[in-house]
């Protein structure tokens, strides 16, 4: 009896990690959370005074090609979606083991019939 009461307790437990990741997925596009602030990099930039050789050599010629936003922001989408895909698929392996535990195991076998059938001809 304990192993059904463990098994519906992995189910349950693996289903609740399953629904969470989907609703956590969910929030994140469509901005009512905010993703896992993993990747923090710098704005890409072009420093063009280098390359211009009539330019002075106290001006600022930077160009900014890529913003740290437009940057981040994707990666740690892309990082979040990965996490939560490693939570919903541990979520799956523990209710798989809880489903496993609550199956009941029934074995056939043949041979018993064929041992019967040896032993009926030899007592005959």
């Amino acid at each position: 009896m304990s192993e059904k009461i463990v098994g519906y307790i992995l189910l349950s437990l693996g289903v609740f990690a399953i629904l969470f990741s989907v609703f956590n997925v969910y929030q994140v596009f469509t901005k009512k959370a905010q993703p896992i602030d993993l990747f923090s990099f710098e704005s890409v930039s072009l420093d063009l005074s280098k390359l211009a050789e009539q330019a002075p050599e106290n001006a600022d010629l930077k160009q900014e090609l890529l913003s740290s936003d437009k940057l981040n922001k994707p990666l740690n989408i892309a990082a979040h979606l990965f996490f939560m895909g490693f939570v919903a698929s541990t979520g799956f392996k523990v209710a798989n083991l809880g489903v496993q535990l609550l199956r009941p195991i029934k074995v056939e076998l043949r041979e018993s019939k064929v041992l019967e059938k040896a032993t009926e001809t030899n007592t005959v």
